[in-house]
């Protein structure tokens, strides 16, 4: 019975297809569950974007893996942060194949684009979140590093996750690379971009959310309070930031987000936190 409750409740299907709905609504977005869910089942028998539909599938899958605080109605899987590490790099990557493999050239460019700032914004987020893993300072010296790290984070949220002013200039919602997909893709592509944001954001949320005096449900409900808050900021960000270069966007990365991401783990090193 633990096992059933595990797969289909918490933090299994019924957590995971609540939690993306209502993160993806307050990003701005009106994806309706049952209408997405159609789409993906027929993209994976072929009848639309394959690549977007396994993104689809592999980001539900690393969601329900996260770090969720420990209930007391049934386990929750063990995390693995190699296997976490796996399942966001191949959710985001398989994404880009529509427009890698494409024989137009400017969906190529748009493609190679999208894949230079997103995995610049995904590899100094990684950093950053190796400072909230396995967190266990007490002294507020050493909620420094876990502050810095949390910012930073944050600050390569909107790159890692192809937002503004780093993302396409399509207005479909989508990356340039997917705005030229046939009309029927559309539809899965933009399930998956949503879902590949939401994923992002509850990766933070659930990592540097530590409160291991509350009860389960307690910091269950801290990790999703924030998880909406980051969805709603990057909802503010929509249309209000002037878009990126591609030499600012990198220049974001590595030169201002990276070196506040590297003294943050050089001080959770330090502090032994």
């Amino acid at each position: 019975m633990s096992t059933l409750f595990q797969l289909f409740v918490y933090p299994g299907l019924l957590w995971v297809c609540s939690l993306t709905l209502v993160l993806i609504a307050a990003l701005g977005r009106g994806a309706r569950g049952t209408q997405a869910i159609r789409k993906t089942w027929l993209a994976l028998l072929g009848q639309g974007s394959l690549a977007h539909a396994l993104s689809v599938v592999l980001a539900l899958v690393a969601i329900a893996l996260l770090p969720w605080p420990a209930s007391p109605f049934a386990p929750v899987p063990p995390f693995d942060l190699w296997r976490t590490w796996a399942l966001i790099e191949g959710c985001f990557l398989v994404a880009l194949l529509p427009g890698l493999l494409s024989s137009l050239p400017a969906v190529n460019r748009a493609a190679v684009r999208e894949a230079q700032i997103g995995v610049s914004g995904r590899a100094v987020l990684w950093i950053a979140l190796l400072v909230g893993f396995g967190w266990r300072g007490e002294t507020l010296v050493e909620l420094g590093p876990l502050l810095l790290g949390a910012a930073a984070a944050l600050l390569a949220l909107p790159a890692a996750a192809r937002w503004q002013p780093f993302g396409g200039e399509s207005g479909l919602g989508l990356g340039d690379a997917d705005s030229h997909l046939p009309h029927a893709d559309i539809g899965v592509a933009r399930w998956s971009h949503d879902l590949r944001s939401v994923l992002l954001i509850t990766l933070i949320a659930s990592v540097f959310v530590t409160a291991p005096g509350l009860s389960w449900w307690q910091q269950l409900g801290l990790k999703v309070w924030l998880a909406l808050a980051v969805a709603l900021v990057g909802r503010g960000l929509k249309g209000g930031a002037v878009h990126r270069t591609i030499r600012h966007a990198l220049r974001f990365c590595w030169l201002i987000v990276l070196p506040l991401a590297a003294v943050a783990l050089a001080g959770r090193i330090w502090l032994g936190a």
